[in-house]
């Protein structure tokens, strides 16, 4: 029988984090773990807040059994930012334990209990005509680009959402249809995710598998901030390498949590199940 050792990478906090969110693990209160490092850029409040219900299928042979979180558009004038609504009470919590040399199993637990469900935080800068996603796959990924320009093919059905009078449109993005339910009332050209480019508002849309389906369920102006994370450990690649490893990841996440050795020091090949993988863009 071979013995194997288990190496598992320096940042420690990263790898218990994700372990114990995803098997529900408590800490006890005399562990204790390096506080967490944070770091933001901060581009002001935002003076319109939506909230959209999103339900996503991420396992393409069970597109039935769905996710489902509350996600917030935050604009302003200039800037928007789409992400989960829990990513923004994880990151306050964050903060503010960042400030101590180490943490407990108290906090550590506290940091458990807010789970993020939609990982992709979507970032628009309108000075620049430029975009920042950012996403996990174990540690957290950046890339840029432009913001994209839709081709929308406007119906004349109508129906109300929130009180506001919408109205549909049609539109393809990197492999998926698209129909959206906009309203000129609010006369802001955004939405959740990338979208956007339409005159007013996107209140909901969904694709036509209805893998992936946003809708507004309420919208206040309360300031709020608007900022990007940028710690040093984000790893800025371009958008293809970024794909790639979000499709290795989810192929053998394994081979991300630690490195396994035969007693004779040799690296031995780290395999594990795959995950569910149903990515929002296919091309």
């Amino acid at each position: 029988m071979k013995l194997i050792k288990i190496k598992f990478i320096p940042v420690l906090f990263v790898l218990l984090f994700n372990y114990a969110k995803a098997q529900d693990t408590t800490f006890p209160d005399n562990f204790t773990l390096q506080a967490p490092k944070y770091q933001v850029k901060a581009y002001g409040k935002s003076n319109l807040n939506i909230y959209y219900q999103v339900k996503f299928s991420n396992n393409i042979d069970i597109p039935e059994s769905k996710k489902e979180t509350l996600c917030i558009l935050q604009l302003d004038n200039n800037y928007s930012k789409f992400s989960d609504y829990k990513s923004i009470q994880q990151d306050s919590i964050t903060e503010k334990f960042s400030h101590q040399e180490r943490i407990g199993g108290k906090e550590i637990n506290q940091l458990l209990k807010v789970k993020e469900i939609w990982t992709s935080v979507v970032f628009k800068n309108k000075l620049t005509d430029s975009l920042i996603v950012q996403d996990k796959a174990k540690d957290r990924y950046q890339y840029e680009e432009k913001i994209p320009v839709f081709k929308w093919n406007m119906g004349g059905e109508k129906k109300i959402i929130l009180g506001y009078e919408c109205k549909k449109a049609k539109t393809q993005y990197r492999g998926r249809e698209y129909t959206a339910w906009y309203t000129d009332k609010i006369p802001v050209n955004n939405g959740p995710y990338v979208f956007g480019g339409l005159p007013g508002l996107i209140l909901a849309i969904e694709d036509d598998k209805k893998h992936f389906q946003f809708e507004a369920v309420a919208v206040n102006q309360q300031p709020n901030d608007i900022y990007v994370r940028n710690d040093k450990s984000i790893y800025k690649v371009t958008r293809d390498k970024f794909r790639k490893v979000l499709q290795s990841y989810h192929d053998n996440p394994g081979f991300f949590h630690g490195k396994a050795y035969n007693i004779d020091g040799s690296q031995m090949s780290v395999k594990s199940n795959p995950l569910p993988y149903n990515p929002i863009e296919l091309e």
